[in-house]
């Protein structure tokens, strides 16, 4: 009996977060809350203007139990827990330009009183790392741009980077070549890892530019 309560709310949750993540919209909002759903959706986009990741989580708080359940039962009757959570593509998560962190926020006008969400404005963006006002761009643009940055780099650069020396790599056609061995260093870095290596090399080596 305990192991089928585990397994039934194994099963909702994971048919929460999948139902979130791939089939949640205004639409679907309409179709769980029905007239109210304008409150509802307002609540969402306010919890996805904190950062599309753990957006679900904050979301799903913020109701009442009455709320949660509606919400689960729609989800549960969709999926049943058969499928996996599924996160946002990198082309519609949205980073700030300059340094590709996703703490970014965006001024939004919200009824005090209903928390209902009326209206945002697109260009005023804050970035809580860059502690200014930025642009924004998708976070596979981003990483196009740091892939760009990494392939410009030349030789020295590069050992400078991973450490490795390219003295010690075979420059024949058998073994692994310093280029491939420099690679294999890069991609093993995850997104903020990249960010961090691309930021503190790329930012000073434009700082050099301007001042030659």
């Amino acid at each position: 009996m305990a192991t089928e309560i585990n397994n039934q709310m194994e099963n909702a949750v994971s048919s929460f977060f999948y139902y979130i993540w791939n089939t949640w919209s205004e639409d679907e909002c309409k179709v769980v809350y029905g007239e109210m759903y304008r409150h509802f959706w307002g609540k969402w986009s306010q919890m996805t203007d904190k950062g599309i990741f753990g957006a679900a989580e904050r979301f799903y708080a913020e109701l009442t139990d009455h709320y949660r359940e509606k919400l689960v039962e729609r989800a549960v009757s969709l999926y049943d827990g058969k499928a996996r959570r599924k996160l946002p593509d990198d082309s519609k998560i949205l980073v700030c330009s300059e340094c590709g962190s996703t703490q970014i926020e965006i001024q939004a006008w919200v009824d005090v009183n209903t928390n209902e969400y009326h209206s945002d404005v697109d260009d005023d963006i804050w970035c809580l790392l860059c502690k200014d006002n930025v642009g924004t761009c998708t976070k596979h643009d981003y990483m196009e741009m740091m892939q760009e940055w990494w392939r410009s780099n030349n030789t020295d650069k590069l050992e400078y980077l991973t450490g490795l020396k390219a003295s010690d790599f075979s420059s024949g056609n058998s073994g692994q070549t310093f280029t491939e061995a420099a690679d294999e260093w890069w991609n093993s870095k995850s997104y903020d890892e990249k960010r961090n290596i691309y930021l503190a090399n790329n930012q000073k080596q434009r700082h050099e530019t301007e001042h030659y």
